[in-house]
């Protein structure tokens, strides 16, 4: 499939340049490299590269050896991933499911996991601290963790690589719920006063915007 060169995403803050790069990765019909990237985005090879660790990292994408040719290391490929095993995705799928149907109010329900689940990372040790002076530091570094790719702006917390998009976009009423009470239950913990109030899914293909007051 050709890449087709987009405008340069060089003013784009880091999170708009990572969903950009992983947009062009879900639409292409084979693995692409660094230098393919970085001229369909205007992009240098080196930032491109630095983007694509995290969402390897992150789990939004996977790396691969090219097929040898000539001299040299084959060059690495990448292509967009599922976050989780097949196995994993349906039990999630069938979970949600159930809970949209059994439960009487599916947002309230849905609402008590996630904060349940912001509970356990802190337990584990799993939710990253932020700096002392930031209030949202602490949220942003769990959401990091996750494979979020936050970014802070305002009273806006933009989620740019959601690591559960397909069922979200397909039951928002659970997933994007469980994240609300994640967020709730992290900011309680980590920053009094300042409240996570709603989150809006896919206000662009790859983007969703949680709302925050009191920061």
């Amino acid at each position: 499939m050709p890449i087709p060169r987009s405008e340069p995403t060089r003013r784009l803050p880091s999170g708009r340049r990572r969903e950009a790069i992983l947009a062009l990765l879900e639409d292409a019909d084979r693995p692409l490299g660094v230098d393919e990237l970085a001229g369909a985005l205007g992009l240098h090879p080196n930032t491109v590269r630095a983007h694509l660790a995290v969402l390897v990292r992150t789990g939004a994408a996977r790396r691969t050896a090219g097929a040898p040719g000539g001299r040299g290391r084959p060059r690495d490929l990448y292509a967009a991933a599922d976050v989780a095993p097949d196995g994993y995705a349906a039990l999630a799928d069938v979970l949600a499911a159930r809970l949209a149907a059994v439960a009487p109010d599916v947002a309230a329900e849905a609402v008590a996991a996630g904060r349940a689940w912001a509970d356990r990372l802190a337990a584990a040790d799993a939710a990253p601290e932020g700096p002392e002076d930031d209030p949202l530091g602490a949220v942003v570094g769990v959401l990091e963790h996750l494979g979020f790719a936050p970014e802070v702006v305002g009273d806006e917390v933009r989620l740019h690589a959601c690591p559960f998009r397909r069922l979200a976009a397909e039951r928002p009423d659970v997933v994007c719920n469980a994240h609300l009470g994640l967020l709730q239950r992290t900011l309680e913990r980590t920053a009094p006063g300042v409240r996570a109030t709603a989150i809006h899914p896919f206000v662009a293909p790859t983007l969703c915007v949680a709302r925050i007051a009191g920061a």
